[in-house]
């Protein structure tokens, strides 16, 4: 059984490459099965759960979309699936496309040879995504109280995704990201515990819970780096709380936080619900040196209302866009054009999901500020996240990212 909990299905009618991939499995921690074949991962699939899945496309007589359609048809959305092949880049991002389409998580696309680091990142994106499949069983079914014990448990946490300023390749700050390690579920998504959350009214006790965590854990960070911030999302039923401002002053005081190493992250169609509280809301964050940061900006239909009407410090660029900048026109006119209106308001400019060089270098070349994502690294645990940025900062040559960085020196 591995660490986490985590089952990887590795399907390849080579034996070479199976044998390859069970090994990084096997060093990541996942108690990895192998499918020689369609009908073998097909039976598989039926019978056992899997958090992730490494699928070659060629499969002897079957192809690997095949096998996509046979997931999306049993309704196994939240496994995430590393898709491997020798075909060309262009066939690649298309297969990314289908698979988009039938509304399946990807966690890579990598072309063989395979470069191991890459795909030990791509491995490592279940474990450390919030897309992540909760273990939960369902003769235990995840309820408020259950959150709620899980608060007092102190069973909540953080893990940190770095973020690079992109004119030094220095790691400047870093999203905070709500972790749930359950006694009776291990590893719970906060696509799964949030929304119940929500519900039953207690995200201003989790929200406080993930805020004191970001800011204790983060500590170090922000005294070992000058001007070093910490992002922490907001939840939309907290933007009619008008003392939010105060409770978050007060949580940064508690921990001995300046003001200034704290982002709040607010997606723009909840700031939008409700126009006046949430300015009240930001402009009291701003006046105590709290920066702001306008999240999945371009995703909702009130872009522009919001930056012309909110006193947001930072705009975040929805991944959506910059992950599909390399290879579609459109989808790079749309993060040019952000750029433009993050800089015409005098904000930071911020690339979210940025996960190839290709990617990195558009996002430089238009302008943007600051880059985050699997490319450079994925979340990381407290420790492990001073020892990344350490390293990171302290070479002469940290402007030039590679994927090897995501390996972390274990």
């Amino acid at each position: 059984m591995s660490a986490m909990g985590s089952r990887l299905l590795v399907v390849d009618d080579d034996l070479v490459q199976r044998v390859l991939i069970s090994k990084i499995g096997a060093k990541l921690s996942y108690d990895t099965v192998v499918a020689p074949s369609f009908e073998a991962a097909t039976e598989l699939l039926d019978r056992e759960a899997f958090q992730t899945m490494v699928l070659d496309l060629s499969l002897g007589e079957r192809d690997g979309v095949e096998l996509l359609r046979f997931v999306a048809e049993r309704n196994l959305k939240a496994m995430s699936i590393v898709i491997i092949s020798g075909c060309d880049d262009r066939i690649m991002k298309a297969t990314r496309r289908v698979a988009n389409g039938l509304k399946l998580s990807v966690g890579g696309c990598l072309t063989k040879p395979l470069d191991l680091n890459r795909l030990r990142s791509a491995l490592e994106l279940p474990q450390r995504s919030p897309l992540a499949a909760t273990t939960a069983s369902p003769l235990l079914p995840i309820t408020p109280d259950r959150i709620a014990q899980g608060l007092a448990a102190g069973e909540f946490f953080v893990e940190f995704q770095p973020k690079i300023a992109l004119q030094t390749g220095r790691v400047i700050g870093a999203e905070a990201l709500a972790r749930w390690r359950s006694a009776d579920f291990g590893m719970v998504s906060p696509l799964v515990f949030i929304p119940i959350a929500e519900e039953a009214g207690l995200m201003s006790e989790l929200t406080d819970c993930i805020l004191s965590s970001a800011m204790s854990q983060g500590r170090k960070l922000i005294e070992r780096n000058p001007g070093f911030t910490i992002a922490v999302n907001i939840s939309g039923s907290l933007m009619s709380d008008l003392a939010l401002p105060e409770r978050i002053e007060e949580i940064l005081r508690r921990e001995n936080i300046p003001p200034s190493a704290l982002t709040v992250e607010i997606t723009e169609t909840i700031a939008m619900a409700d126009v006046d509280r949430a300015n009240d809301i930001l402009v009291r964050l701003r006046i105590k040196k709290i920066g702001t940061a306008i999240d999945d900006f371009g995703t909702g239909y009130s872009s522009l209302a919001a930056l012309a009407r909110l006193p947001f410090s930072e705009l975040k660029i929805d991944q959506s866009f910059i992950k599909g900048c390399v290879s579609d026109e459109d989808m790079m006119k749309i993060v040019d054009a952000s750029v433009a209106l993050g800089k015409a308001f005098n904000m930071k400019v911020v690339a979210e999901g940025v996960e190839s060089p290709e990617a990195l270098e558009i996002i430089r070349r238009v302008g943007c500020d600051v880059a985050q994502g699997f490319f450079f690294a994925p979340s990381l645990r407290r420790s492990r996240a001073e020892r990344w940025i350490s390293q990171r900062n302290s070479s002469a040559n940290g402007l030039i990212a590679s994927p090897a960085e995501t390996a972390l020196a274990s």
